[in-house]
């Protein structure tokens, strides 16, 4: 029997799971929207002049210009009148009759479904520019919310909209897991078993049984089992190396060891009282329905949910005191045209957390590989090495990795200066270098980490290293005796100076170090210093830092400046410099005082007087 509520369940399922929902406001026979509203006072389909709405209202936020409708009939037969004059009967001719509407005022995708089975629907769908007659048909099928968004806002708008639900989404997930009192490092633990044990179809379909007991009540010790035993089953069918997998698991049994696995009840910790401990079962629930998803989506959808992952474990793991800052994303991308990375390079990390610059350099890599399957499987399979030393970070980037299509990359656990593992990666001849060393190591030990690095990368290999800017500035003899040895062996083609707040939410100031390897620094050879402390970000409350749509622009600008090695007034600087030098633009670059406005001496001013008036 055909129903026109089951093609309306079909519609609305569609954007409801899809892991964009939160950047939408989707509205059912009616708006919220009062300029929609408006456009709708006089649209009903019986042309009475009296208000009229589609099955489904879809208003994005963030595009206040644009607008998408959805109208539905039950039979495939009412899907297009022969005149396209009937919107009462049709959903074709519904559709168009309210985008004619509401392109008054808004840029309009209208969509027409038809049918009553979910395999044999008709779709079509159509584009109004504002204040335009002209309706364009397009691709006849729905879309996902990223796709919409781009083609409403164009490429960087859904780029920002969806980092910014990711974020969120991260975030939410960290509020909730503290309020179970579990620490940083547990939650990414948790959350990076759960993801890689979904992926298993036995546990992903068997969860919700093993969470209770017959006489219903909560078993999350079993939950926990079932997830370690789903995780090393998907590891083994995916061929992954033994010594791998007994590493990983040997950190994901730490979950056994939380009251979330080993109590049956368990409390918030604002609650008075305990309740019922299904939050491992809930928890993967809600993975499952919010995160999951993104892997349809095919190659986007890996990246999607590594980037979910990333963002997940930077606001849960991200730790000035035990020295793991993780690296933004965009800066790992960045890394990637700092050397001009190509699809023939090896990539090495000598410390590479959570598998940052290594994810990078196999998007950018891959990408440039184009349609050549052999070169993406030999990109994946031999050309990305990382060491970690914390088994944690080990795991996490393992993780990463195969979140991201890849889990038989050169990732090893261990220490990057022994002797044995130096000699294991020399042989694999890596050409560039990226890295972001420990923070709680010092400035020589991160400059350490760099001369190791280098040490194992081919003849004129590129390394590229973001670190503490003490490292640069430090006078004292241990950092100048590392910085001398690097310039006997090595070249130092540029110094960036970066934005103050780059790691938010932790404060740590830093550059980007340049190097080419095995080529002496010569005397008198002028290094480039970048003064790049703007990137375009800015912080929003619960989202951290946001694009604001500059980023593109200003890295061409920064790269610019660089690849042409350019002194530009109140950017960069070149300039000849020696181990006991500061490394910096700052120690060197002339003021751009053209810039300096009336509004920018006052605000000096008032930020005095406060301070004298805050300290007496």
């Amino acid at each position: 029997m055909k129903n026109e509520r089951i093609t309306e369940d079909f519609v609305r399922e569609h954007f409801k799971n899809d892991p964009l929902v939160g950047a939408i406001r989707l509205d059912e026979q009616k708006t919220t929207v009062a300029k929609a509203r408006t456009c709708l006072s006089k649209a009903s389909k019986n042309m009475t002049g009296k208000s009229g709405y589609p099955e489904f209202i879809i208003s994005l936020p963030a595009l206040p210009d644009d607008i998408i409708v959805v109208e539905c009939k039950a039979d495939a037969k009412a899907h297009r009148s022969v005149l396209g004059d009937d919107p009462s009967g049709f959903a074709v001719d519904g559709a168009l009759h309210y985008s004619a509407f509401l392109s008054s005022e808004y840029n309009v995708i209208s969509i027409a479904v038809s049918g009553s089975n979910s395999k044999k629907l008709k779709i079509s769908s159509f584009y109004q520019k504002k204040g335009e007659t002209e309706v364009k048909e397009e691709d006849g099928k729905l879309l996902d919310i990223f796709s919409y968004i781009e083609h409403l806002g164009g490429g960087a708008q859904a780029q920002n909209i969806e980092s910014a639900e990711i974020t969120k989404t991260a975030i939410d997930l960290n509020n909730d897991l503290n309020d179970y009192s579990i620490a940083e490092y547990e939650r990414c633990t948790i959350v990076s078993a759960i993801l890689l044990a979904l992926h298993n179809p036995a546990f992903k379909g068997s969860y919700k049984k093993v969470a209770s007991s017959k006489e219903m009540k909560p078993t999350p010790a079993r939950v926990a089992k079932a997830i370690i035993t789903g995780i090393g089953n998907w590891l083994e069918d995916n061929e992954i190396d033994a010594d791998r997998v007994k590493s990983m698991l040997g950190e994901f049994e730490k979950i056994k060891n939380h009251d979330i696995a080993k109590s049956d009840q368990i409390k918030k910790k604002k609650a008075t009282a305990e309740d019922d401990n299904y939050v491992l079962r809930d928890l993967t629930e809600r993975l499952e329905k919010s995160i999951l998803p993104l892997i349809s989506m095919g190659e986007k959808g890996y990246d999607v949910l590594g980037r979910f992952y990333r963002e997940f474990i930077r606001y849960a793991g991200t730790d000035k005191k035990t020295g793991l800052v993780l690296t933004p994303q965009h800066i790992t991308e960045l890394f990637c045209d700092i050397v001009a990375l190509n699809a023939n390079d090896t990539v090495y990390d000598s410390c590479c957390g959570t598998g940052g610059f290594l994810i990078a350099s196999m998007k950018r890599m891959v990408g440039l590989a184009v349609n050549d399957v052999s070169k993406k499987t030999a990109i994946k399979k031999n050309q990305l090495i990382g060491i970690e030393k914390r088994t944690d970070m080990f795991t996490f980037a393992c993780s990463n990795m195969m979140m991201s299509s890849d889990g038989k990359s050169h990732i090893y656990q261990g220490d990057s200066f022994s002797p044995l593992n130096v000699a294991k990666i020399k042989t694999l001849k890596p050409t560039v270098a990226f890295l972001n060393p420990p923070y709680d190591v010092g400035e020589d030990g991160q400059l350490e980490f760099i001369e190791g690095a280098l040490d194992c990368l081919q003849q004129g290999g590129s390394c590229a290293a973001i670190v503490q800017m003490s490292c640069v500035t430090s006078s004292s003899a241990a950092a100048v005796l590392v910085r001398e040895r690097l310039l006997e062996k090595h070249k130092l083609t540029g110094v960036f100076s970066m934005p103050d707040d780059l790691f938010h939410p932790v404060g740590v100031i830093t550059c980007i170090i340049i190097f080419e390897a095995h080529s002496p620094h010569p005397a008198g050879y002028k290094t480039f210093f970048g003064y790049f402390k703007d990137d375009g970000f800015r912080k929003a409350k619960n989202v951290g830092r946001v694009n604001q749509g500059q980023w593109d622009a200003v890295k061409a600008e920064w790269l610019e400046a660089y690849l042409n090695r350019e002194g530009k007034t109140g950017l960069s600087v070149l300039k000849a410099v020696s181990a006991s030098d500061e490394w910096c633009a700052e120690a060197y670059m002339e003021t751009d005082y053209s810039s300096i406005s009336q509004n920018d001496f006052e605000k000096v001013l008032k930020g005095y007087i406060a301070f004298k008036v805050t300290h007496g």
